[in-house]
């Protein structure tokens, strides 16, 4: 085996990233989000994608630019509308993170986290964690749930009639193509965290390109999820060009010394390069993240806009949440 390119989930990730660490196979993520696994000093591993500590910072700095009047179309919120959070993660590596930095996040920028819970993954009834998230009278619901369990919370909020004026996922099950068409409408005005939206392809030619091949294979457009697949793919493919062998210590010096520019990358970033030194190593420095919203085209369409940085959004917020 000359290399890896995976994992998904964070905790699989975790799993064989060791194993090629313990015998000196290359791997390359670019998928994968806890932030534990570009932390471990590990020599055989590199991770294309941002982690979940520069996902998680996106959405407070979304927050706060809300609070101060910086996002498009809407007013300068005052913060006690949203100064209420709650937050329910799936139990794995990568939820079990999130909620870490959710926690740590929400004591920085000042909010106030009424209610944190796990989860486990592809739970039959979610009952019970949405009554306590409701009883904490959230202004914001954050979420890190994979595709089931996604739509499973969604559809509980409703039955529920939970209201509250944000709701926000951190990508995951809250972006699959399953989750919009199983829940149409009722996604109307959440956000989620993500590297790749449609409306990335109408300003960037090559995100457009690929994105097109990709409609016509699939019926879906690139979601951030297959966009950080590609990008993962395709920098494998310039590490092995500039190494120019399969043999494993000219891949190590290739990927420590590759940089990719954002021109060539399907992903709104500035482009790869990995850290060699510091307490991130194999970590891609040059990724960054964007947050979108789902919103309801003129044709009926739900589609996603971006509403996150705030000098490349590309329609009005919805806010607050019109509630179920």
């Amino acid at each position: 085996m000359d290399g890896i390119l995976g994992c998904y989930h964070s905790s699989v990730t975790k799993t064989v990233s060791a194993v090629c660490e313990q015998y000196g196979v290359p791997m390359i993520n670019g998928s994968s989000t806890s932030p534990d696994l570009t932390m471990r000093g590990f020599k055989w591993f590199w991770r294309t994608t941002p982690n979940d500590a520069l996902f998680t910072k996106d959405l407070f700095e979304f927050l706060k630019g809300l609070t101060e009047g910086k996002v498009k179309g809407v007013k300068a919120v005052p913060k006690k509308e949203i100064m209420t959070l709650a937050s329910a993660c799936e139990k794995t590596e990568w939820g079990s993170h999130v909620s870490q930095l959710i926690t740590q996040l929400a004591k920085e920028y000042g909010f106030d986290l009424k209610k944190s819970l796990l989860y486990a993954a592809k739970s039959a009834d979610l009952s019970s964690e949405v009554r306590s998230l409701k009883a904490a009278k959230p202004g914001v619901m954050l979420f890190a749930s994979y595709t089931s369990d996604a739509i499973l919370m969604v559809k509980t909020l409703k039955a529920q009639k939970a209201n509250p004026k944000i709701i926000w996922g951190q990508d995951a099950g809250f972006e699959t193509p399953e989750f919009r068409e199983t829940l149409g409408k009722d996604i109307v005005g959440f956000l989620t965290r993500s590297v790749f939206i449609p409306r990335v392809a109408e300003i960037k030619k090559i995100s457009g390109q690929v994105n097109e091949m990709y409609k016509k294979k699939t019926g879906h457009d690139l979601s951030g999820a297959s966009a950080r697949s590609f990008t993962g793919l395709q920098a494998w493919a310039a590490i092995l060009e500039k190494a120019g062998s399969t043999k494993p210590a000219d891949i190590q010096a290739a990927a420590n010394g590759i940089e990719i520019p954002g021109s060539e990358l399907v992903v709104p970033w500035k482009g790869i390069k990995f850290s060699t030194s510091g307490d991130e190593l194999g970590q891609n420095i040059w990724s960054s993240g964007i947050i979108g919203q789902y919103q309801l085209a003129k044709d009926g369409q739900i589609v996603m806009e971006l509403v996150y940085p705030f000098d490349v959004t590309s329609a009005d917020m919805i806010y607050p949440l019109k509630g179920f």
